[in-house]
Formats: C-alpha cells, sequence, structure tokens
C-alpha cells in the first residue's frame, strides 16, 4: 500500500540512515581495536573498547593504547566522529517520535487494518460540506464508513468530527487509493467533489472496480448528471436543484420541512424513513400488511409505502395489501427497529 511504503521512505530517511551510520561508525571502532590490540586481545575487547568511546563512559581501558600514538590518533577520530553519531543519532529517533510520525504511522496501519475486515461499507469521496453531511447521516444510522480526502487540512477537521470514521489522504481518481478504501467489499460510493472531472473519473473507476456497489455523484447541472450515470452513477445529486426545491418548500410547506429537520436532528428518538427490501422466502415473503405486526420489531415503527416488483409506489397500503419478495418497504422508525425489520425482510443463506 502506498501510505505503508510512504511510512517506510520516512523512517528510512529520518531513522534508519543514521543508525546506519552509527552502526557502520561502531563496526570501524571494533575492527579497528581489534587490530590495535591484537592476538592478546579478543572481539569482546573490541567491542568494549568501542562502547565505552562512543559513550564517553571513562571505564577501564582492556586494550592500552598509551604506548601507541597511531591508536591514540585512531580514538580521537573515532571520538569525535563517533560522538557526533551519537548524538545525532539520539536527536533525530527523538525528534521522529515526539513529532507524532511513528505513532500517526502506527495509526494508519491499524487503520487500514480496520478497512480490510470492513464488509457492505459506504465509501465517501470528499470530505467538504457535502461529505461532512453525508457522513453525518451515516453515521447517525449507524453504517459503517470510510471517507477518502486529498486534501490533509481537511482531512484533520474531518478526523477530528468524525474519530471513529476511517479517512484516507488520498486521490478518489486512483485506484490504489479506492483499493485501500475496500472498494471490492463496498455496498455503496458517493463522490462528493464539486469538480465534474474528478467526479466522472471517481465514478468509471468504481463502477470498474465493483459493478454491484450503488453509485451515488454530486453533479453541477444536467450535462454533467448524463455523463455520471453513463459512466455507471446509480443516481446522480444536484446540490442547486435540491437548494432550489428546498427554498420552494420553505415557502409553500414550512411545517412540513420543519418536521423533516426535526426528525433528522433529533437526537433522541432518531427518527428516519428508510426502506426494507423483502427477499423471497424471508419472513416478510407472501404475507398482507396487517400481518406484518410491526409493533414487534420496534414500538413507533411505520409503514408509510411499498414499492412493487413493477416500480409501482402504493402509498399506505391497505390491510390486505400483499408482501411479495422482491418489493420494498418504505418506512418510518428508529434505526434499531429498522435493521430488526431489514433482518426479517432478507432470506436465510
Amino acid at each position: 500500500m502506498r501510505d505503508v511504503r510512504d511510512d517506510l521512505s520516512t523512517i528510512g530517511r529520518r531513522v534508519l540512515t543514521p543508525i546506519a551510520v552509527l552502526f557502520a561508525i561502531y563496526l570501524v571502532g571494533i575492527v579497528g581495536y581489534k587490530m590495535i590490540g591484537g592476538a592478546g586481545h579478543s572481539w569482546l575487547d573490541a567491542l568494549y573498547m568501542t562502547t565505552i568511546t562512543l559513550t564517553t563512559t571513562g571505564y577501564r581501558e582492556v586494550i592500552d593504547i598509551t604506548q601507541h600514538p597511531a591508536a591514540m590518533v585512531f580514538t580521537i577520530v573515532l571520538l569525535l566522529f563517533g560522538a557526533t553519531a551519537v548524538v545525532m543519532t539520539g536527536s533525530m529517533i527523538t525528534a521522529y517520535v515526539v513529532e507524532g510520525d511513528l505513532t500517526a504511522g502506527f495509526r494508519r496501519r491499524r487503520m487500514q487494518k480496520r478497512i480490510d475486515t470492513m464488509r457492505a461499507h459506504t465509501i465517501v469521496c470528499g470530505a467538504g460540506q457535502t461529505g461532512t453531511a453525508v457522513v453525518r447521516e451515516l453515521v447517525a444510522t449507524d453504517r459503517p464508513i470510510v471517507a477518502i480526502e486529498g486534501n490533509a487540512e481537511r482531512a484533520a477537521v474531518f478526523e477530528r468530527l468524525f474519530p471513529d470514521v476511517p479517512v484516507l489522504v488520498g486521490d478518489c481518481t486512483d485506484d490504489e487509493v479506492l483499493t485501500q478504501a475496500g472498494i471490492v467489499n463496498a455496498s455503496g460510493v458517493v463522490v462528493c467533489t464539486d469538480d465534474d472531472k474528478v467526479a466522472l473519473v471517481t465514478t468509471l473507476l468504481a463502477r470498474q472496480m465493483n459493478t454491484k456497489a450503488r453509485l451515488v455523484a454530486r453533479a453541477a447541472d444536467d450535462r454533467a448528471a448524463a455523463r455520471l450515470r453513463q459512466s455507471g452513477a446509480d443516481s446522480t445529486v444536484s446540490p442547486g436543484k435540491i437548494g432550489g426545491m428546498r427554498m420552494a418548500s420553505e415557502l409553500l410547506r414550512p411545517s412540513v420541512v420543519t418536521f423533516l429537520d426535526q426528525m433528522l436532528r433529533d437526537e433522541n428518538r432518531n427518527l428516519r424513513i428508510e426502506e426494507v427490501h423483502v427477499d423471497q422466502g424471508s419472513a416478510l415473503d407472501r404475507r398482507q400488511v396487517d400481518a406484518l405486526h410491526l409493533h414487534e420489531y420496534g414500538t413507533g415503527l411505520l409503514l408509510l409505502a411499498l414499492r412493487t416488483r413493477n416500480g409501482e409506489y402504493v402509498f399506505n397500503p391497505p390491510a390486505a395489501t400483499a408482501i411479495n419478495g422482491g418489493c420494498h418497504l418504505i418506512v418510518m422508525g428508529d434505526p434499531a427497529s429498522v435493521t430488526r425489520l431489514q433482518a426479517a425482510g432478507a432470506a436465510p443463506a
């Protein structure tokens, strides 16, 4: 992975290089003192002499150099270069740890391991204002998420807002970054970038890497939306259109808008309008609306509409309406109740 290679490169540049220099000086000292001591002294004696010289400890010399001018010169040179190498290596390692590079590398590797274990998660490309709003809703409904952001400062702000959400700093148009985000195992991808070209490339690449994931992309206008759908997006969202519809709704039906806003922002009840897919052979298949017994899955669970296998919607379906495999139930309730209903609608493996 690119982050792992970057970490190794940083370690090599800032830590391993001075350690290698220190090791080389240490080796020169051992060999030098062994040659000075001759057969009368062991390699251990040479190691001991090198150690007390480089650390400036000042213990008893096991190899007498007072009668050998060349040995004294060797010791002086070794002390100057060695002591400098020891100080520099120690300071670099200390700086590396204090600046957080080491802990950041460990944290990134832990995060990558966590992402590798994720299944059916959502990848959010872009951690700007739109991406933050998307993640906030996904977090509120207990969805697993991985975010990708190319700007390191924006990613840092995102991490403070959502400390439990993994965020990769990288280019979402890079297939390697998408692989790190677990695109193969993702159930959905949301492209929130405001650059239509980036959104187009990301959508095309994500669709090629995962043909089953649901792709939703942000589009600036109808032309961009059409291109995104041709590239594999299942749905597109235009902030301009959504904003216009919201302003019109505030004018025409303010109570409805207020109700929806309160529903989305209520942290106590945390109500949401969700859809439940009914598989053939599941506990909900071949039953009528009055036999669903929604109260068994959670208090306040309300059936709003039914989408048939033909794509037709039946709003407020009558009690005798048949529920068949392949249809979708549009319900309102808290995430826990909806999750239990979704589990009932899934056929046993």
